[in-house]
C-alpha cells in the first residue's frame, strides 16, 4: 500500500508495507523509540496529526447539533404559544423518536456500514428541517420534522460513540468523544435559547422555521461530510479478518496519511482488544451498564428539570410554567433576555472546558468537581425558597445567580459521560449498552415534560423541595462516582474496559 512522505518533524517514522507478511507489528527497539517520540511531539502537532479522527465523526456531530436545538425547544424555548396551542405530543415527540432510534441503532446498526448509516441519518435531518422550514404554523409538519430529527439523533448516537472511541488514539480519546456528542448538543441548546428570546414575535418567519432552516443546512452538510470523511471502524475490519483494510483505515486517520509505527501499535492493541472480548457478554457489561445508566440519568435530570424551572415567563399555561424565573429574573432584571442567554452560555462554557481537560486532568476530576459543586449550589438555591411565601429582592437575585452558576458546573460534571460510554463496554455489545443508557436519559427527559407545574400555584415550598431533592441526588452521585467510576485517562480501550469489570473501584 503506498504511503505519503512525512518529515521527522511530524513526530514519527514511516514504515511502508510491501507484502502481506510485512503487515506484522514491528517490536524492535527503534520502533518503540519512534512511538514514544510520536506521543511526545508538541501538542499542536499531535492535534493536527490526529484531526482526521474527529473529522470521521463530524457528520454525527452536526446531527447532534440539530438535536440540541430540538431538545431546547421541547423544554420550552419556543415562540409558538402565543399563536398556536402546542399539544404535549408535539413537545415529547423528539424524545420518543430518539428512544426508538437509539434502540434501533444499538441493536441493528452493525448490519450496515457506518458511512451508510450516517448518510441515512443526515438525510433524515435534512428532510425534517425542510418540512419545518417551508410550513409556517403547521403542527403536522412540525411533528413530522421533530420525529425525523429525533430518529436521526437516536440512530446515530450509539454507533458514533462506539466508533469515536475506536478511531481515536488513546491520548485523545477523551476530548474526541466528548466533543463529538456534548459540544454539538450544548451548542444547539444555546442557539435555540438565543433565538427564542431575541426573536421578533411579530415576524412572519417564525423561530420554528428558522430552526428548520438550520437543521436542513446541518443535514446537507452532514451528508457531504459522511460521504467524504466517514471511515469504517478498524476494530470492525479486524473482526471481519480484513487486517489490510484496518491498516488502511488507521492510516487515513493520521495527517499526513501514512503507515507508521504507531499504526502497527494500534493494530496490535485492537487485535488484543478483540481477542479478549470474544467471549464477553452482558454479565461482564453489567457493572459498567449500571454505573453509566445512573450517570446519564443524572445528566438528564440536571438539565431538563432545571430548565423546566427556568423557562421564561408566560410561555405555556399547561406544560412548563416557570416559577424560578418568575420570582427571580423578572423581579431583578425585568423583561431582559440576558439571564436566559447567560444560562445557555454557562452550560456551554462548562462543557467545553471540561472536554479539553479529559486527556490531561482525566475523566474523574471534572466529574467529581462538577457534581459536588452543583449539588451544593442546589442546596443553596433551595434555602432561598424555604420558609417564606414571598422572596426578598436579595433572595431573588441570589437564587437567580446560583441557578446560572449551577449550569456551569453541571456542564463540567457531565462532559466525561460520553467518554465513559465509548470505553466502558465489551465490544460485542457496546452499541446496545450505549443505546440503553441513552434511552434511559431520554425517558427521564420525557417524564419531566409531563409535569404540569401550573398545578403547584404560588407555593415556593415546592421549589425548595425540588432543589433539596436535586442537591441530594447530585451529592449522592458524587459519592457514587468516588467509589464506582474509574479513571481511564491514558489507557487503551482494553485497559479501560478492565477497570469497569468490577463494581467497586479498588484503591490505588
Amino acid at each position: 500500500m503506498p504511503t505519503d512522505r512525512v518529515s521527522p518533524d511530524d513526530g514519527y517514522h514511516v514504515v511502508p508495507i510491501h507484502s502481506e507478511s510485512d503487515a506484522q507489528v514491528p517490536r524492535n527497539l527503534n520502533d518503540q523509540q519512534v512511538l514514544i517520540l510520536s506521543q511526545r511531539s508538541p501538542c499542536c502537532n499531535r492535534d493536527l496529526r490526529n484531526q482526521p479522527q474527529a473529522n470521521a465523526v463530524g457528520a454525527a456531530a452536526l446531527i447532534f447539533l440539530s438535536g440540541g436545538i430540538h431538545i431546547a425547544w421541547s423544554i420550552g424555548f419556543d415562540s409558538l404559544l402565543a399563536e398556536l396551542v402546542v399539544t404535549n405530543h408535539v413537545r415529547i415527540s423528539w424524545f420518543i423518536a430518539a428512544i426508538i432510534g437509539a434502540l434501533l441503532g444499538g441493536f441493528f446498526s452493525r448490519w450496515f456500514p457506518y458511512k451508510v448509516l450516517m448518510e441515512f441519518c443526515s438525510l433524515l435531518t435534512f428532510i425534517g428541517g425542510i418540512l419545518m422550514a417551508v410550513n409556517r404554523m403547521d403542527l403536522d409538519a412540525l411533528l413530522a420534522g421533530r420525529y425525523l430529527n429525533g430518529l436521526a439523533n437516536g440512530l446515530a448516537l450509539a454507533p458514533t460513540l462506539a466508533m469515536a472511541g475506536e478511531l481515536s488514539v488513546f491520548y485523545k480519546r477523551g476530548t474526541t468523544t466528548s466533543a463529538t456528542e456534548q459540544w454539538p448538543t450544548t451548542i444547539g441548546i444555546f442557539v435555540q435559547i438565543v433565538c427564542s428570546v431575541v426573536w421578533d414575535s411579530q415576524s412572519d418567519f417564525t423561530v420554528e422555521q428558522f430552526q428548520g432552516v438550520i437543521s436542513g443546512v446541518l443535514g446537507a452538510t452532514a451528508l457531504l461530510l459522511a460521504f467524504l470523511l466517514s471511515i469504517d471502524s478498524p476494530v470492525d475490519l479486524l473482526q471481519q479478518g480484513n487486517e489490510q483494510g484496518a491498516i488502511e483505515a488507521l492510516s487515513r486517520l493520521q495527517r499526513p496519511r501514512a503507515v507508521t509505527a504507531e499504526t502497527y501499535d494500534q493494530v496490535r492493541d485492537h487485535r488484543t482488544y478483540l481477542d479478549h472480548h470474544r467471549s464477553m457478554g452482558w454479565r461482564h457489561a453489567l457493572p459498567a451498564l449500571v454505573r453509566l445508566s445512573v450517570l446519564r440519568i443524572f445528566y438528564g435530570l440536571s438539565f431538563s428539570v432545571m430548565v423546566v424551572f427556568t423557562i421564561f415567563y408566560g410561555l405555556s399555561f399547561s406544560v412548563m410554567v416557570v416559577f424560578t424565573l418568575t420570582w427571580t429574573s423578572t423581579e431583578v432584571y425585568g423583561g431582559s433576555s440576558g439571564p436566559y442567554v447567560l444560562f445557555g452560555l454557562l452550560r456551554l462554557v462548562g462543557s467545553f472546558s471540561s472536554a479539553f481537560a479529559l486527556d490531561s486532568l482525566g475523566r474523574k476530576i471534572p466529574l467529581l468537581l462538577g457534581l459536588v459543586i452543583s449539588g451544593g449550589l442546589s442546596f443553596g438555591l433551595a434555602t432561598r425558597f424555604a420558609g417564606s411565601e414571598f422572596l426578598k429582592f436579595s433572595d431573588s437575585r441570589m437564587a437567580l445567580w446560583l441557578l446560572l452558576i449551577y449550569q456551569l458546573f453541571a456542564g463540567i460534571a457531565f462532559a466525561p459521560s460520553s467518554t465513559y460510554l465509548s470505553e466502558a463496554f465489551p465490544h460485542r455489545i457496546k452499541r446496545q449498552c450505549i443505546a440503553f443508557c441513552y434511552a434511559l436519559e431520554m425517558i427521564a427527559q420525557l417524564l419531566i415534560c409531563q409535569v404540569d407545574l401550573s398545578a403547584i400555584g404560588s407555593d415556593t415550598s415546592y421549589i425548595a423541595l425540588y432543589f433539596f431533592t436535586l442537591g441530594g441526588l447530585l451529592l449522592a452521585g458524587f459519592l457514587f462516582s468516588i467509589w464506582y467510576m474509574p479513571e481511564t485517562k491514558d489507557t487503551t480501550l482494553l485497559q479501560a474496559q478492565f477497570k469497569f469489570q468490577e463494581f467497586v473501584i479498588p484503591p490505588a
